[in-house]
């Protein structure tokens, strides 16, 4: 298992940023294609909150999510397991914790997530982690973008 942090401070109130992580349907609005995300489909129940599924599909592989915590604007959790595709094969376990704490006029937001490949995967870890450290911080840096623009 592996456990990776990120931190971003965004001009903007937890309200906002809260709203916009939670909003799986309007992820398009922000975050484009990559080799990790495509986009988030089926989405139940909506509005989003504890027991929300969805599927959120790339070319890496599939993750059917659900969100474990809401805590508007503070806390929201999502538990993604994510079956990969491609030359090797099999299942990560993903935990997903967004922290929101306002400090004057900007919001620091913490990301930590909770990794644990399976399977051949344990064997790739490297690889793995490095992909999901490059997904994150291009996430996070496209959610200031569209918050303070």
């Amino acid at each position: 298992m592996a456990q990776l942090h990120f931190e971003t401070e965004i001009r903007g109130s937890p309200e906002a940023i809260f709203e916009t992580i939670a909003d799986l349907n309007g992820y398009h609005r922000w975050l484009g294609g990559s080799d990790s995300f495509e986009s988030i489909t089926e989405i139940s129940p909506l509005p989003p909150g504890v027991g929300t599924t969805y599927v959120d599909a790339g070319p890496a592989g599939i993750r059917r999510g659900t969100i474990t915590e809401f805590d508007p604007p503070a806390t929201i959790v999502f538990h993604q397991p994510m079956n990969v595709s491609g030359p090797i094969r099999g299942t990560i376990d993903i935990h997903v914790r967004c922290t929101l704490v306002q400090r004057g006029e900007v919001t620091q937001l913490t990301r930590d997530l909770t990794i644990q490949p399976k399977g051949l995967l344990m064997l790739a870890q490297p690889i793995v982690l490095r992909a999901f450290r490059r997904e994150n911080e291009r996430m996070l840096a496209a959610l200031k973008r569209y918050i303070e623009g």
